[in-house]
């Protein structure tokens, strides 16, 4: 007797699709069936292990010829339901309450400061522009865990990825969500669609802005989006992250179900060692993760700050030449400059294009920066 393995959440969010087993879905606190027009009665010679099943979209089996064991597995899952809410601003006010404030602010913060502009590409995109933000996704992907000195499991399948969401965006089964300053992408977010529900897949941002919190803007956008354009969810998949915790209203446990024919003997021998199986390792799973948080928390402690240091002047005590040489920081021989730029203004509220760099001829690591109504002066250590 033969064994299917089903990831369903992946089939469900990142194929479009509903698994040939099961007639629809049960949406969570709703009376609406999804039916899957692709249903097929099952075969009675096999059974089949059904794993990362998101409690608020329950598969349909419809077949008492199967019997159906569920194992709870120990990863959660974390979504955004949006049912009720007008605008962004109103789940804010319901997720935040007195901090959705601050949520404002820092999408506020960043307009200031920049000449920010966001697009949404669902169902159209060119090739050229595609290209283009993806290679910009895989660099910042690429500075971001050089930075957390961790590897992307994205960057490893990339060629994979670069290769399937060209069409995917143009079937609207995808989209490309990106944040510009100016004319260069600082948020670039891939993600899939499944029944008006966006599933946030891969995302990265340009570390040089990190004062800005762009993880957050990014949700925020995104959220948004979902609001105008009839969205029922914004899902954000398993993993327990903070940011998570922080948006989300929904926290959820994923589900292992095993079925397989109750008329046959060997399958029901065969289903009942699947069963042990899949709680043993959901046992293990438990003790092995809670030994690997405390891994990574005492590595991220140990581990040097790959970041130039740098030291600032109290503004009151500086001193500027308008003979001091301007510094371009957005040349790659000053780029390093340009997060210590960014810091600059998140702190003194100035725009960029009010803001200029100038190197101090005499001191050859210290340089100034000169905004509309605040300057500083930072010295490389």
């Amino acid at each position: 007797m033969k064994k299917q393995h089903i990831d369903y959440f992946f089939e469900v969010f990142e194929k479009s699709t509903i698994p040939e087993l099961f007639s629809g879905i049960q949406e969570f606190n709703s009376d609406e069936i999804l039916k899957n027009f692709d249903h097929k009665k099952s075969s009675l010679d096999q059974f089949y292990s059904v794993f990362f099943i998101p409690d608020y979209l329950q598969p349909i089996l419809n077949d008492d010829r199967f019997i159906t064991k569920k194992v709870s597995q120990f990863f959660k899952g974390y979504a955004i339901f949006l049912d009720g809410f007008s605008d962004v601003n109103a789940y804010l006010k319901h997720r935040f309450r007195s901090n959705a404030k601050g949520i404002r602010r820092r999408v506020n913060r960043l307009e200031t400061c920049f000449d920010i502009s966001c697009k949404m590409y669902y169902g159209k995109i060119q090739k050229d522009e595609y290209d283009h933000y993806m290679n910009s996704l895989e660099q910042m992907l690429i500075r971001r865990f050089e930075q957390r000195n961790d590897v992307s499991q994205s960057l490893l399948r990339w060629d994979h990825y670069k290769e399937m969401y060209f069409s995917l965006i143009n079937e609207k089964r995808a989209s490309l969500f990106v944040i510009m300053n100016g004319n260069n992408p600082i948020v670039v977010s891939l993600s899939h669609h499944f029944d008006n529900r966006l599933f946030s897949a891969i995302s990265s941002y340009d570390i040089d802005y990190g004062k800005f919190s762009l993880g957050s803007v990014e949700i925020y956008k995104k959220l948004e989006w979902c609001i105008a354009n009839d969205h029922k969810s914004y899902e954000m998949g398993m993993g327990d992250l903070s940011y998570k915790r922080e948006w989300c209203n929904h926290i959820y446990n994923f589900e292992h179900q095993i079925i397989y024919p109750k008329a046959s003997f060997v399958s029901r021998i065969k289903g009942n060692i699947e069963y042990l199986k899949v709680s043993l390792k959901e046992y293990i799973f438990k003790i092995a993760y809670v030994r690997y948080k405390s891994y990574k928390a005492k590595r991220k402690k140990s581990e040097p700050n790959q970041e130039i240091k740098y030291s600032v002047s109290k503004i009151e005590a500086v001193q500027f030449s308008e003979e001091y040489p301007v510094v371009d920081y957005n040349n790659e021989k000053y780029a390093f400059l340009r997060k210590m730029v960014f810091d600059f203004l998140y702190s003194a509220i100035e725009n960029v294009s009010d803001v200029k760099v100038f190197q101090i001829p005499e001191e050859q690591k210290s340089f100034m920066i000169i905004g509309k109504s605040k300057m500083q002066k930072i010295t490389l250590e």
